[in-house]
């Protein structure tokens, strides 16, 4: 039977009749006009906290954490089958990263937005000005006009299976709320509806819709990881995901300082797994690697004789069995390092030599 990956976000769909008008108000914003996508093109690098807790209990553990989460409430706009605009509400959580209105959440809580309100724990609503976000790892940065706030303490040590952890988080769009429970396994990976997430925690905490994006704590009350899916099938109990902060913060950073992050780009898109299906349905000689759909317009790829219908076998003698394999290979390499690319065409295996550049800013 097929487990199925679920990101913990909670949305509430309002089926109206007509045309629903939709007011502004000074918490909510269309995303596309007010937040913006603008990075801040500093040098902004993570500083911990100066005040910090010994391990406790969970207790005194929330209460450390809970003035750094916030509740994050969006809008989206859709179409009904009669044409007929309407409104979903969603909700998910964030927590504050930096005293000056830095906020981390999932990607998948803020995708597709029109409208986005950030509730603070004192009570305090913003519009974001800036929101980036990052598909690949599931994670966004959302900016708010605000100063000196209480930014939550993140571990970057080690972890270990049996650690006690918690998430915190707006579970079930009812407010702040925590559920405990342990580390389980260490370096997991997940395929989900966005793409395979890697080095995840497994976790047995009972995560609710809502707990998106808000953070995994340990009993000192700091952040060790990122809420963002759960398992559910009728045989699977008290399994799901958090994002592990180590890997998150290089993310945080590129999202704050660039707008997005930096990375090898070799310019291959729309790629598929090959196997027996994909082979048949274009007429393919051979039944594995990866099909590249597409290839972008001035691209290392393009420069090295890649076309569309090529198959990648390998990278610098390295076989590739899947789409998000090819990726992961990419992304390890370096900017400016040239890669060997083995590939099929036709009816025959070739080779070409690219030089992988910097990650164009979409």
């Amino acid at each position: 039977m097929r487990k199925t990956i679920v990101l913990v976000f909670i949305t509430l769909v309002m089926m109206l009749s007509g045309c629903l008008n939709i007011t502004s108000t000074q918490t909510t914003s269309p995303i596309n006009s007010s937040p913006t996508t603008t990075a801040t093109n500093s040098t902004w690098t993570y500083q911990p906290p100066e005040n910090s807790i010994p391990p406790t209990n969970w207790a005194t553990a929330f209460k450390y954490v809970e003035p750094s989460v916030a509740i994050i409430n969006i809008e989206i706009e859709s179409i009904d089958i009669f044409g007929r605009r309407y409104i979903q509400n969603g909700a998910g959580t964030g927590w504050i990263i930096d005293p000056d209105g830095y906020i981390v959440t999932n990607a998948h809580v803020v995708e597709g937005a029109t409208r986005i309100s950030v509730i603070l724990n004192d009570g305090r609503s913003f519009t974001p000005q800036s929101v980036w976000s990052d598909p690949f790892t599931d994670l966004a940065v959302v900016k708010i006009n605000a100063q000196n706030l209480p930014a939550a303490a993140v571990y970057t040590g080690e972890l270990e299976v049996g650690q006690p952890v918690a998430a915190v988080g707006n579970g079930l769009g009812e407010g702040i709320s925590l559920k405990a429970g342990w580390v389980s396994r260490l370096g997991v990976s997940i395929a989900t509806d966005y793409g395979t997430l890697y080095d995840l925690i497994e976790t047995d905490v009972p995560f609710n819709a809502g707990h998106s994006g808000g953070p995994l704590i340990n009993l000192a009350g700091q952040v060790v990881g990122i809420t963002n899916a759960k398992m559910v099938d009728v045989t699977v109990e008290g399994v799901t995901y958090a994002i592990r902060v180590t890997s998150a913060l290089p993310i945080i950073e590129d999202l704050i300082n660039y707008g997005y992050v930096i990375r090898p780009f070799l310019g291959v898109q729309n790629l598929s797994t090959v196997d027996r299906f994909v082979a048949t349905f274009y007429d393919l000689n051979i039944d594995h690697g990866v099909y590249v759909g597409g290839v972008i317009p001035g691209s290392p790829a393009e420069a090295c004789g890649l076309k569309p219908g090529d198959v990648i076998l390998a990278i610098d003698d390295q076989q590739v069995n899947s789409a998000d394999e090819l990726v992961r290979v990419i992304y390890s390499k370096e900017i400016g390092q040239q890669i060997n690319i083995t590939y099929f065409r036709g009816n025959s295996t070739q080779t070409a030599r690219a030089t992988l550049t910097e990650t164009p800013q979409s």
